[in-house]
C-alpha cells in the first residue's frame, strides 16, 4: 500500500512535458508567403465576380459615357440648326406682316382718297352752270353714306342760288330720314325739332352757294332708305328733292 501510495504521489506531481515541432525559417517563410499569395488570389476572385455581377468594367463605361457626350453634341447641334431656322422664319413672317399691314394701310388710304375724289367730282360737277333758265335755290348735289358704326350716317349737300342774285339767302335745311326697323318703315326729322342745337350744322346764310356737311344716328337696328331733303326760309320750303340710298 505505501509502495502504491508514492508511486501516485510521484505520478501526479510530476511536471508536464510538450513536445513542440519547431520549423526552419525559409520554411514558414515560404509557407506565409503562400497563405498571402491565397489571400489575393481570393480578393481578386472577390473582385472580378462582384464586378461581374455590378456591371460593366470602366472601359464600357467610359466608351457609353463618350458616346452619350457624342449624341448630346448632336443633339445640340441640331437643336442650334431648328433654332436658327425657326428665327429665321419668325423674322420672315414679320416682315411679311408688317408689309402685309403697310398693304392694307396703303389700299385703305387709296379707298379713302378714291372715295374723296369722287365726292370733289361730284362737287364739281355740281358746280357746273345751271340751266339758262334757273332761279332760285337749288339742291345741285346730296350723299349720304354710313360713317363707321352700322347707324351712324354722314352726309354732304350742296345748295345754290341760282339766276339774278341781289342779296343773300338765308334759311335751314330740313331731311326727313325715312329707314326700315324690324320690317317696319319709320322717318325721323333733322334738326330734331325738340333740340334747338341740332339747327346750327343746318343753317344756311350764302349769296352763291353754300356746301353742308354733317352726321345723324340712326336707331339701332336701322336701315336708311331714302331722304327728303328741304330747303327752308321763313315757314317757306324754296327747294325740295328726294334721294334714294
Amino acid at each position: 500500500m505505501n509502495w502504491k501510495l508514492l508511486l501516485r504521489k510521484l505520478s501526479t506531481g510530476s511536471p508536464e512535458v510538450a513536445v513542440r515541432s519547431r520549423l526552419p525559417l525559409p520554411l514558414r517563410l515560404l509557407l506565409l508567403f503562400f497563405v498571402f499569395a491565397l489571400a489575393a488570389a481570393a480578393g481578386v476572385g472577390i473582385y472580378e465576380y462582384g464586378r461581374g455581377l455590378g456591371g460593366p468594367d470602366r472601359r464600357a463605361l467610359s466608351a457609353e459615357v463618350e458616346q452619350l457626350r457624342s449624341h448630346v453634341r448632336e443633339l445640340e447641334a441640331e437643336r442650334s440648326r431648328l433654332t436658327a431656322t425657326a428665327t429665321g422664319l419668325e423674322t420672315q413672317m414679320k416682315v411679311e406682316r408688317a408689309a402685309q399691314e403697310q398693304l392694307a394701310k396703303q389700299a385703305g388710304e387709296l379707298d379713302a382718297e378714291a372715295n374723296r375724289l369722287r365726292e370733289d367730282l361730284a362737287f364739281f360737277e355740281s358746280l357746273l352752270p345751271a340751266k339758262a333758265n334757273a332761279s332760285g335755290i337749288l339742291i345741285r348735289s346730296f350723299r349720304m353714306q354710313p360713317d363707321g358704326a352700322p347707324e351712324a350716317m354722314r352726309y354732304r349737300l350742296l345748295v345754290q342760288q341760282a339766276g339774278k342774285v341781289e342779296r343773300d339767302f338765308v334759311g335751314i335745311v330740313q331731311m326727313q330720314v325715312n329707314f326700315v326697323r324690324e320690317g317696319r318703315n319709320f322717318s325721323i326729322q333733322v334738326p330734331d325739332p325738340a333740340v334747338p342745337e341740332s339747327r346750327r350744322p343746318l343753317e344756311l346764310s350764302f349769296r352763291h352757294y353754300q356746301r353742308v356737311e354733317g352726321s345723324l344716328t340712326l336707331p339701332e337696328g336701322a336701315t336708311a332708305r331714302s331722304v327728303v331733303v328741304r330747303i327752308v326760309a321763313a315757314g317757306q320750303t324754296h327747294a325740295q328733292q328726294t334721294f334714294q340710298l
